[in-house]
């Protein structure tokens, strides 16, 4: 019997630039075996141990972009841009998600023949523009487009080993996704750590005064203050709106939201993502949101789930108080709203360190409004039945028959 299990195991701490090479090894083979998910698992167990490069977070944006977690992929193209804005499989695989989002032909020939104009030695973009330009039927070629055909996903160069002694990046994984700084060489890594907790410590000391200054500060200018760390990503998600077939012609009953005209659908598009931009993530949501319930073609209906999902993947949220039966009338326009609930806990349970609960929904006069599942990943022991919360909470979807809000909860107040 073959063992399926990796070849390395990955509970133990990483240390040596030998043993990283080795895992990094281990994870473009997964790839190549289309194990995805393990190769995930072994690329942050690298990133964690404190090192990484470009090539690393290429495999890695591989690995995100075949399990679509695209709020990932997005994170990690920009930490690679961060870190090496020239490196020519990043150009390739933006050219990849752009192809596979271009409008028309025309639109994804021009993203190759630009690119081929400023990388002329280039193999990879050259045979792409080839591809496209000679396909037969375009929107078959561009369902089935191969990454592999059209990013250069090498072996790991053994340059790789002789790399991690000189330069050595720090990984953190969290809720925010990767954070990458790059290490200044000759300094001992004790020393480099020990400098960044004094100024931890210093940050906290000085943190009580400052904060409510600079939230301040951030509405006054912004609006909301909540723009988004990697808002350069938005940048990338566009459409045209002179292309005819952007939105379909279907019977307007058949759809919640209909599109007389592409100008309108994108006029609709940009401004939500303006206000994401802006930190206005509720309010481009319900944009968004519509737009993906309506006569739109598959293409642009890709670029809208991406968005949602970024925005449901920003962790810094305003959380509003709308009316349950708002969002119950209207159900399919809040996906992914960040909102302030009231309610009495019905049944709660624990399962994997995290709580599950059913809540009745209450209205601001205390009236019953409906009934909605919440997950909570750090469970309060106070919880229980009859209990009496507020819940600032994440819609995620609605479930079941009776299509209960399913919510994902980010703070949680228990009331006496």
């Amino acid at each position: 019997m073959i063992d399926e299990r990796p070849r390395y195991p990955h509970t133990h701490h990483v240390d040596t630039a030998q043993t990283n090479y080795r895992l990094i090894r281990d994870a473009y083979r997964s790839l190549n075996k289309k194990k995805f998910n393990e190769a995930i698992l072994i690329l942050e167990k690298v990133l964690s141990s404190g090192f990484g490069d470009a090539y690393v977070l290429l495999l890695l944006s591989v690995a995100y972009l075949y399990t679509d977690q695209f709020g990932k992929l997005a994170r990690f193209i920009t930490k690679m841009k961060e870190m090496d804005s020239s490196y020519m499989p990043l150009a390739q695989l933006e050219a990849f998600l752009k192809l596979k989002s271009a409008a028309t032909r025309e639109d994804a020939l021009t993203i190759y023949i630009e690119l081929a104009a400023r990388h002329p030695s280039d193999g990879h973009i050259h045979r792409a523009r080839r591809l496209v330009s000679e396909a037969a039927d375009f929107a078959d070629f561009q369902k089935n487009a191969r990454l592999y055909d059209f990013v250069s996903v090498t072996r790991p160069p053994r340059a790789l080993k002789k790399r991690a002694h000189s330069k050595v990046f720090s990984g953190t994984l969290g809720r925010r996704g990767i954070k990458i700084q790059r290490e200044r060489p000759g300094l001992p890594r004790a020393i480099i750590l020990g400098a960044a907790a004094a100024m931890i410590l210093l940050a906290v000391a000085s943190g009580a005064w400052i904060i409510s200054g600079t939230d301040l500060m951030r509405l006054l200018v912004s609006g909301s203050g909540k723009r988004p760390a990697d808002a350069d990503t938005i940048e990338m998600v566009t459409i045209s709106g002179t292309e005819y077939d952007l939105a379909r012609s279907v019977k307007k009953e058949s759809v919640p939201v209909y599109y007389q005209s592409a100008r309108d659908m994108t006029m609709d598009f940009n401004r939500a993502r303006r206000l994401i931009k802006d930190g206005r993530y509720n309010e481009a949501l319900y944009i968004l949101n519509g737009l993906s319930a309506s006569n739109i073609n598959f293409v642009v209906k890709e670029k809208v789930e991406f968005l949602v999902t970024f925005v449901i993947n920003q962790e810094d949220r305003d959380f509003e108080e709308v009316p349950f039966r708002t969002v119950s009338e209207n159900r399919f326009r809040y996906r992914g709203y960040a909102v302030r609930w009231r309610g009495r806990v019905e049944g709660v349970k624990e399962r994997d360190g995290s709580q599950i609960a059913a809540v009745e929904v209450r209205t601001s006069s205390g009236e019953p409004a409906g009934s909605a599942d919440m997950f909570y990943k750090r469970p309060d022991p106070a919880l229980s039945l009859e209990s009496r919360a507020v819940m600032e909470a994440v819609i995620m979807d609605f479930i079941g028959k009776e299509k209960r809000p399913y919510l994902v909860v980010k703070n949680l107040k228990l009331l006496p």
